[in-house]
């Protein structure tokens, strides 16, 4: 070999060098077919979640915060039966009114037909005396037929209603007044008491808050088992019945689940929108409801365009949006069917949670029960409006009860009412000195109209089975 040829590589390492590149090759294309993919899917989940908004505007359904003060509807001061509410809250002396406990020791409201002993008279009067402004602006309320309260939804998820607890506080007034009245024979004054207290109730109407619609229901129970008391008293005559009759169907009318459930959507749909593109501001947000030790510290800025660009709590939100969507299907149909479609909802749930869709799992387990209170209300008030009927069939009859729930219909009901829990007709049981309307509740066992118990907690689980119920003994 001469000495100036060119030296040659070894055949090894040229096949190291192909390899090498091939590699680097291979790896450049699935990198850039990753970018692709991933640009793709990014576009497509922008394009669902732009869509899917769109159609709520299109719908005529609020979106942000700023929409929820008008929606459903805009009360002028005037006409608002929650200011004179409001008023009446702020006059209450809280620490005047007994403390009601269901089945507690404290204080405890007779049931039914039990008689007032002088100390629970004394009691009730006192609180009634000391209140009297705030029961007069009660009963001044009850006049107005729309309601809307002030609510600062610019908080999101944290906005605060404090009116909530003080209509607690309302409601113990005028069911105090009712079971007074009552007790006096004074079947005027003990039907409006009755019907301010579902007052109370319609002016929660149009809140389009989850817990404000489930305070609704409480305030909707308790005026329903003040009815029951007065009725266990008195009897009402035919145009009382039909008056609270009349409002009681009316109450059951009013889809209040599902406003309820478009007014959360909005409200963290946006959240979500700010963990995506606005995270201080979330965090300002969420530390609002928070105590000082649970505060999450700010960032000193927001993450870059790489954190808007990851998508990762615009995948969030797109999956909360097909979730509310099953919900608000759910909210929308009536029991009996709506309760067997709450293991789609619960499914959707376990989605969340293992699709590490973080902020929807903690958001959407607060909706799973709605379908189950919803079939509640409308059991409880159906066993009501079924109690009115056969108590004027009763007024018609000089005093005697109907063979069965048909009796009343056509003249006083358009049909028996079904049960909200299996889709039956109400049940119906003469007792000795009366008689029971009652639905088998959410059981969904028939215990021939036994009564929930005063204290649950000293039952044993098997025990607690008992059935919905509106008895009438007097």
């Amino acid at each position: 070999m001469a000495a100036d040829s060119p030296p040659t590589f070894p055949k090894a390492r040229r096949r190291r060098t192909r390899l090498a590149l091939g590699c680097v090759g291979v790896l450049g294309i699935i990198l850039s077919a990753t970018v692709v993919v991933f640009a793709v899917w990014r576009a497509r989940l922008r394009s669902e979640v732009n869509a899917r908004v769109a159609a709520i505007r299109a719908a005529g359904l609020p979106t942000i915060w700023e929409e929820l003060s008008e929606w459903p509807t805009n009360v002028p001061d005037a006409e608002n039966a929650a200011l004179i509410y409001t008023n009446a809250i702020a006059q209450i002396k809280s620490n005047s009114i007994p403390k009601t406990v269901f089945g507690g020791a404290q204080f405890q409201l007779p049931r039914r037909g039990e008689p007032l002993s002088d100390e629970v008279r004394g009691k009730l009067r006192s609180a009634i005396e000391t209140n009297a402004l705030a029961l007069r602006a009660a009963y001044a309320a009850m006049h107005l037929s729309k309601s809307r309260y002030p609510v600062n939804y610019l908080d999101g998820p944290n906005a605060t209603l404090p009116h909530l607890s003080g209509l607690g506080d309302v409601m113990k007034l005028l069911e105090f007044d009712a079971l007074l009245h009552g007790d006096a024979g004074d079947s005027a004054a003990a039907t409006k008491a009755v019907e301010a207290s579902l007052a109370v109730a319609r002016s929660l109407d149009g809140e389009p808050v989850l817990i404000s619609q489930l305070r609704a229901v409480a305030t909707l129970d308790v005026s329903c088992l003040s009815l029951e008391r007065v009725l266990c008293r008195i009897p009402l005559n035919d145009d009382q019945l039909r008056l609270l009759s009349g409002q009681l169907v009316a109450a059951e009318a009013t889809n209040r689940f599902v406003a309820a459930l478009v007014g959360e959507r909005a409200s963290y749909m946006e959240f979500l929108r700010l963990a995506q593109d606005d995270v201080r501001q979330m965090i300002e947000i969420a530390n609002k409801g928070s105590q000082e030790e649970e505060k999450t510290e700010l960032p000193s800025r927001n993450p870059g365009l790489g954190w808007r660009a990851l998508g990762f709590f615009e995948r969030d939100r797109n999956f909360f949006l097909r979730a509310m969507e099953t919900n608000l299907a759910v909210a929308a149909t009536a029991p009996p069917a709506s309760l067997a479609m709450t293991n789609e909802i619960n499914r959707i749930v376990e989605q969340a949670r293992d699709g590490y869709y973080i902020l929807s799992g903690l958001f959407l387990p607060s909706f799973s029960r709605v379908a189950q209170r919803d079939a509640f209300l409308r059991a409880r008030l159906r066993v009501a409006i079924t109690t009115l009927a056969v108590e004027r069939w009763r007024l018609a009859h000089k005093g005697a009860m109907p063979g069965s729930l048909n009796d009343l219909v056509p003249a006083l009901l358009p049909a028996v009412p079904l049960d909200p829990f299996d889709g039956q007709p109400l049940r119906f049981k003469k007792l000795a000195r009366g008689y029971v309307v009652y639905s088998i509740g959410p059981d969904q066992q028939d215990d021939g109209g036994k009564e929930r118990p005063l204290n649950l907690g000293k039952l044993k689980p098997d025990q607690r089975q008992f059935d919905l119920t509106f008895t009438v003994e007097r």
